[in-house]
């Protein structure tokens, strides 16, 4: 059940929306809670959560001259995850509370709870883009939207901080990523039919999927749980293309591994996404 405050219309500070779930196969991967299914479900209520500012009960955005346009993810942070603590058929819920960050950018904190548990924290920043007409993915562009365009206005201080902080790490890391040493690699060419989304871009949660698939090329099973993950988009793919996963940066933990990881678009050899991960090893890999 989706729930919101009753005066979604009139412009605040923040705009939150509540979904609670029952876990089933859908929500679980081999250790716990999939965090492809969350990062999913995280970014449908931010896309809601931006309509439903914007006075819309669908998320459907237009640039100022009327094209569509779309609230592409420019960074999605998880933090703090317990994965292995979620078991089948236990109830949980999704909170997410959305403000404004720029012209045409909205970021949003999310929290995910299973009783008095917290299971993980989630944050996500958008900016509306639109494809130049007749172009492919390559032609994304930001889009131009009516200064009236967002029902938000500016939002507390915690969250707008916490966007600043999201965007700055973002372009260090993009920084470190050009600098760093290939690793290994793994090259991969994304299904249409499963790693594309409706509006024809590569899904953002698709680029999480390719890190792990190369994390289990290199290393082989190594059972294990997201802890942390940071993921930053640069750019996309036309379906057909191809990508290299490259790795920069690993190491041993205490208790797991990180990894530091750039994706890159074949045919030209452009940086599309970096990804930072640390992983905990699972007490349920038995």
């Amino acid at each position: 059940m989706l729930m919101q405050d009753a005066n979604h219309l009139q412009p605040r500070a923040t705009l939150a929306l509540l979904q609670h779930y029952q876990v089933g196969m859908p929500q679980l991967a081999l250790y716990g809670l999939s965090e492809n299914w969350l990062l999913k479900e995280c970014a449908h209520l931010h896309w809601m959560a931006i309509a439903r500012a914007q006075g819309r009960d669908e998320p459907a955005f237009a640039d100022i001259d009327g094209h569509r346009s779309y609230a592409a993810l420019t960074a999605v942070r998880l933090l703090e995850a317990h994965f292995d603590a979620v078991t089948e058929h236990a109830p949980f819920a999704l909170l997410a509370r959305l403000v404004p960050h720029g012209r045409a950018q909205h970021y949003s904190a999310q929290t995910v709870r299973m009783g008095n548990t917290r299971v993980a924290r989630i944050e996500l920043l958008s900016a509306l883009v639109r494809r130049a007409p007749g172009g492919g993915n390559r032609s994304v562009a930001r889009a131009q939207m009516l200064p009236d365009g967002d029902g938000l206005t500016p939002g507390t201080t915690t969250l707008m901080a916490a966007a600043a902080e999201l965007k700055s790490l973002g372009r260090a890391h993009r920084t470190a990523a050009h600098e760093g040493e290939v690793l290994r690699s793994f090259d991969f060419t994304p299904c249409p039919n499963s790693d594309f989304n409706g509006a024809g871009f590569l899904y953002f949660a698709t680029f999480q999927a390719l890190v792990d698939r190369a994390e289990f090329d290199w290393y082989g099973l190594r059972p294990a749980v997201t802890v942390e993950r940071t993921l930053y988009f640069h750019g996309n793919i036309d379906p057909g293309e191809a990508v290299r996963v490259e790795l920069l940066d690993a190491g041993a933990e205490p208790d797991g591994f990180h990894h530091r990881c750039r994706i890159v678009r074949r045919a030209d050899g452009l940086s599309i996404a970096d990804v930072i991960t640390r992983k905990r090893f699972t007490r349920r890999a038995d």
